[in-house]
């Protein structure tokens, strides 16, 4: 199997994507449950409950959760087969199912894996020496041991566990070195920053990992604009799929590398090194078809574009999921939504800006002042019921008050010859310095 033009953080990447895949098809699954004698008690689970952790060095690679695991049917099917059949569920917004696949993904890091799943009712384990498999002629993937008709185990004990061994010269080498370590943490957080808000614990050598605030702030002063879409798009099969796509867009804290728009395809930030910044997302300065150049004047901004669809290779992203086919026409017409739905937060911002640059002062800032009393709301909590929200963004439009100026400038002309004079009996070397010092000199003398 191909490899060479896989990276080793994509495919790691695909890994977690797969245990984040059974996570949201788990909770899909307890959302529609409505008998209290289901098959699978679904309501045991929840975001908050679920992990992934990952183990990472030089002699092996371990990825673990407990997000219901893989059945046997899945796995003799789908999971183990080369190609995807057409046949395969589609899970609800997933992620590895679009990219890399779990196969080639297993055959980048190492010689040897095994992979131990449990659901409520089947397990599996599966043991592959990928040298002993390269010489079968069928490339047929043999479990060592299978039970679709298992006791049932309880919520926290279903999950997939993959041990990969006899690592490949450069993958152990990289496991071996911190930087990599940190920055595949790194990676892996921006990532999946919306899934971990909304509880989802992720680990990686024994180090949770945290992500940034998904914030907009609010108040009665303050409305985010919110609009939502659905869009059919035709599928390979010639039918027509919904894609789904969420706007929000507001003010934060002026943070400049946490302002810009944040784009997720099936909850996955798209641009995993944080908000994109750039003309992919409209910030193309005024003289192309966006907004302005993206700087620390729009510093608040916050835009959060969700696409969502059951068919993940409808999405507008690339193969690698990490940037947007600019080419596609679904991602053009989201594309011009953003760049309108961005322009009265981008008016407000400049009206702030017009206020802080003013000479007044700053009990003369009433958009400041407004500003300063919104309140953070988290993001995971913002939908189409929420309060203080309309088709687009609302701020207040107060002006400053008009200052009444309390000093004057008095201006007078005089030869060179005498204001030099002057500079040298006040010790002084500007012309500022001594009409100023000239007026007190009278004032002390004749007013007082």
């Amino acid at each position: 199997m191909l490899v060479r033009d896989l990276s080793l953080r994509d495919a790691i990447g695909d890994l977690v994507d797969n245990s984040v895949d059974a996570a949201r098809m788990l909770l899909e699954k307890r959302d529609a449950t409505v008998k209290e004698d289901a098959e699978v008690l679904l309501s045991e689970f929840d975001y908050e409950a679920l992990k992934v952790t990952i183990t990472a060095n030089p002699q092996e690679f371990i990825i673990e959760d407990n997000c219901g695991g893989m059945t046997v049917e899945t796995a003799r099917n789908y999971a183990f087969r080369f190609g995807r059949s057409s046949k395969a569920d589609k899970t609800p917004g997933s992620l590895g199912q679009f990219g890399i696949g779990m196969k080639r993904a297993l055959f980048k890091l190492g010689n040897n894996f095994s992979i131990v799943s449990r659901t409520r009712t089947n397990a599996f384990t599966l043991n592959v020496d990928v040298n002993e498999w390269a010489e079968q002629t069928d490339w047929k993937f043999t479990m060592s041991d299978y039970d679709e008709d298992a006791p049932p185990v309880a919520a926290g004990e279903q999950g997939t566990r993959i041990s990969i061994t006899n690592l490949l010269p450069d993958v152990a080498g990289q496991f071996g070195n911190p930087k990599f370590i940190t920055n595949l943490s790194v990676e892996i957080e921006n990532e999946n920053v919306y899934n971990i808000q909304k509880g989802l614990t992720i680990g990686v050598n024994g180090q949770r990992l945290s992500a940034r605030p998904l914030e907009i702030l609010t108040s009665p002063d303050f409305t985010s604009g919110y609009f939502e879409q659905s869009i059919p798009i035709m599928d390979k099969m010639g039918k027509d799929v919904e894609v789904s796509v969420r706007y929000i867009v507001g003010v934060g804290d002026p943070v400049l590398a946490d302002g810009g728009w944040y784009i997720f395809c099936n909850d996955r930030l798209v641009t995993g090194t944080g908000p994109d910044q750039s003309p992919v997302s409209g910030w193309t300065g005024r003289q192309s078809d966006g907004g302005p150049i993206y700087h620390d004047q729009y510093e608040r901004f916050r835009g959060y574009v969700f696409i969502s669809s059951v068919d993940a290779s409808l999405l507008p992203w690339n193969t690698t999921k990490n940037s947007m086919d600019m080419d596609s026409k679904l991602y053009q017409g989201i594309r011009a939504k953003m760049i309108e739905m961005m322009r009265p937060v981008i008016s407000f911002l400049n009206n702030l800006k017009k206020e802080r640059e003013a000479d007044n002062p700053e009990e003369n800032r009433p958009l400041h002042d407004r500003i300063a009393k919104t309140k953070v709301v988290a993001l995971s909590t913002i939908n189409k019921d929420s309060p203080q929200i309309a088709a687009q963004f609302e701020a207040p439009k107060e002006q400053m008050a008009k200052q009444k100026k309390s000093q004057q400038v008095i201006r007078y002309e005089e030869s060179k010859t005498r204001i030099d004079r002057v500079k040298k009996v006040l010790n002084v070397n500007t012309l500022p310095e001594v009409g100023q010092r000239t007026f007190e000199y009278f004032y002390e003398n004749e007013v007082q």
